[in-house]
């Protein structure tokens, strides 16, 4: 394993360094194909892709939008930074994205031909995604088992990023615990804005009724504990917690917004919301608390899991890719 820090001063050194470590594992090994993911690591294979005179086939994948270009990280489009992405796309025989909402986003932003691009949804592993038989003696169920058993769980595994949304979140169960008292929220995460959430949840007085939790290995555990999953982000590639929460047996509301339809079809296998409308939240929490909708959707996710969201659909497919 190679690491390098992307937020070291000497990035273009260690970026040097990295690309003659990787140029001479190729020459080694003669690769038939070079898979990137993520853009640094897109950027020094479209360059080891120049340097070895397209010797083997380079594919990148794209999961969300290009640190190159805006979108998470909340940048306008500069010129050099769309010409470096399209360089990088241009070099790749195949660009494949993991939502049609992303490949929308690339073909927009590039002005590239939709033939440069292609469609691969995550394969979910059912296998490793597996319940902990020891949960009851972890940390975090001591900490859940403090929560009522009578009352309405609400979870949310995400990063403490803006993009999560999780202020508006907190605000809306702020609202909804007004006249629904017995009711908890569950936050699995950490990052950047948990002083900011945790400084909120007081302003709102609502500190009693979350339980805070950081990132674990027990997702599924804590997932099933909970009455319902709740995802409000602004926008995501595609939202692989949720395909997570799918196979944890757990009713879903999710923002109607970017790739998250292409997973949660609203009154199928989950509710939809518009993003940052409370009163279309607290509304949809009431519905869901429906059991036989709840079992509907369900058994909807676990359908939608295997004929859309197959692991080995998903290799087959990029195998295909591989191979053209």
């Amino acid at each position: 394993m190679i690491r390098i820090n992307l937020r070291s001063k000497f990035i273009i050194f260690q970026l040097f360094e990295l690309l003659i470590k990787i140029n001479n594992i190729v020459k080694k090994y003669n690769p038939d194909v070079v898979h990137s993911h993520l853009t640094m690591m897109e950027l020094v294979g479209a360059i080891l892709t120049k340097f070895n005179n397209g010797s083997f086939k380079f594919i990148v994948t794209k999961h969300l939008d290009s640190s190159f270009l805006e979108g998470s990280r909340g940048k306008k489009v500069l010129i050099k930074g769309l010409l470096v992405d399209k360089f990088i796309i241009q070099t790749a025989q195949k660009t494949i994205c993991i939502s049609k909402r992303v490949k929308e986003y690339f073909i927009q932003k590039t002005r590239l031909p939709s033939s440069k691009f292609g469609l691969i949804y995550y394969g979910f592993d059912f296998e490793n995604f597996k319940k902990n038989k020891n949960f009851l003696f972890t940390s975090e169920f001591k900490t859940l088992n403090k929560i009522s058993k009578n009352n309405f769980k609400l979870c949310c595994v995400a990063r403490h990023v803006k993009q999560k949304s999780l202020d508006f979140l907190l605000n809306s169960f702020s609202d909804y615990l007004k006249k629904n008292s017995k009711s908890n929220l569950i936050l699995v995460g950490s990052g950047p804005e948990t002083h900011y959430l945790k400084k909120l949840s007081k302003k709102l007085k609502i500190t009693k009724s979350i339980t805070w939790i950081k990132f674990s290995d027990n997702v599924r555990d804590i997932i099933e504990f909970s009455d319902v999953f709740v995802l409000t982000s602004e926008y995501e590639g595609l939202g692989l917690v949720l395909l997570e929460a799918m196979a944890s047996n757990t009713a879903i509301i999710a923002t109607k917004t970017s790739a998250i339809p292409e997973v949660i079809k609203n009154n199928y296998n989950g509710l939809l919301v518009e993003h940052l409308d409370k009163k279309d939240l607290i509304k949809k929490l009431d519905l869901i608390q429906d059991k036989k909708l709840n079992k509907i959707f369900c058994r909807n996710s676990k359908i939608l899991l295997k004929s859309k969201f197959n692991l080995n659909l998903m290799v087959n497919k990029t195998y295909k890719f591989y191979n053209e």
